[in-house]
């Protein structure tokens, strides 16, 4: 069964303070990037030359809180440029496709043609009975092009192989983006530190049964209540909704805390909580990235 609420709270370092109130640009290392490589790109040349644009269906980074990039935490302005209408593609080739009609060899289609079916032949896989794939041509390959935007032929013969082609148009809005430098703020750990001297503050005079449950989140790295009628737990929020948090959700703030001499991030995830939730404070700084 799922908690009602969570108290969760870790000691305040650089990366415990940042993660909710930073985008961190990471390093790829290799895996899925998510656009990642394109996110890195437009930091980098941010950094170096105070602008860069790039394009596509939605902004390629958030800009509504400062990133993070390598040991550098920066704010970005993002402005929109243009916008057009691009014809994209959405190509599929049949394996089970009758013998009628005309057929023409791959080998004689223009290079941007050849380039797209080979690409959605490249995910062919044994047994399937077709494959896909989608591109966007520019205006001179689409000039040369006998595949958009409708084909001129009914079938393609790939190394002996006869299959059907059909070609849909998918148009969509690309926009154009320029990311400016607004704000350097310093290394993580600097920012770190200028948020915990803006947000931190003291919890005291807690009740012993709301002392408990800090406590046991302190000690465990969570607290866990099981229902909505937690009292102690209801305490312990409404103790930290007399303070600002550094970001917040609808759901969830962050705070930064001393207790008993030790400084912390505490989250507050109030699962199931409404009548709590409708009473969470939000931050002057902009809300959590997560």
């Amino acid at each position: 069964m799922d908690p009602a609420g969570v108290l969760s709270i870790s000691e305040a370092t650089t990366d415990k303070i940042l993660k909710p109130v930073t985008f961190n640009v990471r390093s790829n290392d290799g895996g899925n990037d998510d656009g990642i490589d394109e996110m890195r790109e437009l930091v980098d040349e941010v950094l170096e030359t105070g602008s860069a644009t790039a394009s596509g269906e939605h902004p390629p980074l958030q800009v509504t809180y400062p990133v993070r990039f390598e040991d550098k935490v920066v704010a970005l302005e993002r402005t929109e440029l243009a916008t057009e209408t691009r014809n994209n593609y959405h190509l599929l080739l049949d394996f089970n496709v009758a013998s009628e009609g005309t057929g023409r060899s791959v080998d004689d289609l223009p290079p941007a043609d050849v380039e797209w079916i080979e690409s959605a032949l490249s995910n062919r896989r044994s047994g399937v009975d077709a494959v896909s794939g989608e591109r966007t041509y520019t205006e001179d390959e689409q000039a040369t092009s006998i595949l958009v935007p409708e084909p001129e032929f009914d079938a393609l013969l790939v190394d002996g192989e006869r299959m059907g082609v059909e070609v849909e148009p998918i148009k969509t809005r690309v926009t154009t983006y320029e990311y400016t430098l607004a704000e350097r703020l310093g290394s993580g750990e600097q920012y770190a530190e200028t948020l915990e001297s803006q947000y931190r503050f003291s919890v005291t005079g807690l009740a012993d049964d709301e002392r408990e449950v800090v406590d046991k989140a302190v000690a465990e790295g969570g607290y866990y209540a099981s229902s909505t009628d937690d009292g102690a737990f209801e305490g312990v929020a409404h103790t930290l909704f007399e303070y600002e948090p550094v970001a917040s959700t609808d759901s969830e703030g962050h705070w930064i805390v001393a207790y008993e001499g030790t400084t912390y991030v505490v989250t507050l995830d109030l699962i199931q909580y409404e009548s709590l939730q409708h009473d969470l404070p939000s931050p002057s700084i902009p809300s959590s990235p997560d």
